[in-house]
């Protein structure tokens, strides 16, 4: 059985900063493969893919914020413009990338592949918070984001999100192959993107309090599925509804486990941006207790913590960090190779294979994408 790691996308957010290792307008990322390395108001920073999967080969896998024991493999992509970083070992094959464009930082990618399992993590983002005034308007809302992508400032009892996508996206369905495949990303695209995405709040979630400390299980079902039917629905855009891969699916499952790796991050303190990537000590061990055959994370920081918000978390706050973590790691990923866009589009994971989703978001505010098979 093989294991394969992607961690991709590494999204972080540094206090008062805004991502040049975070995002305000700006993303930053790594990605590592064995094979190959796969923004205005304040920006936050993306995390890294990891993939695994039992039996297959390896394949591989946002503003202020994605070993060869026999086959190893770790890839760690960063986002936006920053350097990239290289390692190779003979337990484990790591790329890093890491890019600099204007203050941001993008995410970061690994991918490790053992003879038992594939295992693929992405990387994380973070955001910068925007100052805002307080309107007296009860429906008006006022934006936390952290990857410069725009949000509606009035709350609205009907609103909904969806991905919309840029013109000469990169990423294209091969209807001869049945297959997503990758092209060339231009800038045009990029910007294209930030003025066709807009987060909108709703009334019932802008009064609607989360403590990010203690989210309740219908809360993190509730956010979880909200990531699940934007990812979903560009998979099925791109693919003109052809199911070249397995949808998205919240378990309890997976939301069990993905509970548990915000609970070991929050017991090893581990802030990604300071410690350079993912805990791959609680990922592993989350995979093992649980018995999946792959699974692949993308982290992102987020602007999500008291510091930052002026009042209470609530849930239009929450989701609207969940978009534009999501946005930016699908349209403004080129600085780590595009791997978590390839991650979140299922490209590496076994296309026959349930997709297990979870959410959750650790003490320090970094939200963490769970793929499970």
């Amino acid at each position: 059985m093989r294991k394969l790691k992607a961690f991709s996308l590494l999204l972080v957010m540094t206090v008062m900063l805004f991502a040049g290792s975070i995002s305000e307008t700006h993303l930053a990322a790594n990605a590592q493969t064995t094979e190959q390395a796969h923004h205005k108001k304040k920006p936050a920073k993306k995390a890294k893919k990891a993939k695994k999967t039992s039996k297959a080969k390896h394949k591989k896998t946002t503003k202020k914020k994605k070993t060869v024991r026999k086959h190893a493999k770790k890839t760690t992509k960063a986002k936006k413009k920053h350097p990239k970083k290289n390692k190779k070992t003979t337990k484990a094959k790591k790329k890093v990338t890491t890019k600099k464009k204007a203050k941001k930082k993008a995410p970061k990618k690994v991918v490790r592949k053992n003879t038992k399992a594939k295992k693929l993590i992405i990387s994380s983002t973070a955001p910068v918070a925007t100052s805002t005034m307080k309107a007296p308007d009860s429906n008006y809302y006022q934006s936390v984001d952290g990857f410069n992508y725009p949000s509606g400032d009035h709350a609205t009892p009907n609103a909904s999100d969806t991905l919309n996508i840029p013109a000469g996206y990169l990423f294209s369905f091969d209807a001869n192959t049945k297959k997503m495949v990758q092209g060339t990303a231009s800038d045009e695209s990029i910007d294209q993107s930030r003025q066709i995405n807009t987060f909108h709040p709703s009334t019932a979630d802008i009064n609607t309090n989360v403590n990010i400390n203690n989210i309740s299980t219908d809360q993190q079902r509730q956010l979880s599925q909200y990531a699940a039917n934007l990812v979903n629905d560009l998979r099925h855009k791109l693919a003109n509804n052809y199911p070249y891969t397995q949808d998205l699916t919240v378990t309890d499952r997976a939301l069990k486990a993905a509970t548990d790796v915000a609970i070991g991050y929050n017991n090893d303190n581990w802030d990604f941006t300071k410690k350079g990537g993912h805990d791959v000590s609680v990922l592993d061990d989350v995979f093992a207790a649980n018995n999946f055959t792959a699974y692949g994370e993308n982290i992102a920081g987020s602007l999500l913590t008291n510091s930052y918000i002026n009042g209470p978390v609530t849930m239009a706050n929450v989701k609207e960090s969940i978009y534009g973590a999501i946005c930016a790691m699908m349209f403004d990923d080129a600085s780590s190779d595009w791997g978590h866009a390839a991650n979140f589009l299922g490209i590496g994971f076994d296309s026959s294979a349930k997709q297990e989703f979870g959410i959750s978001i650790d003490k320090m505010g970094q939200i963490h994408f769970e793929i499970y098979q």
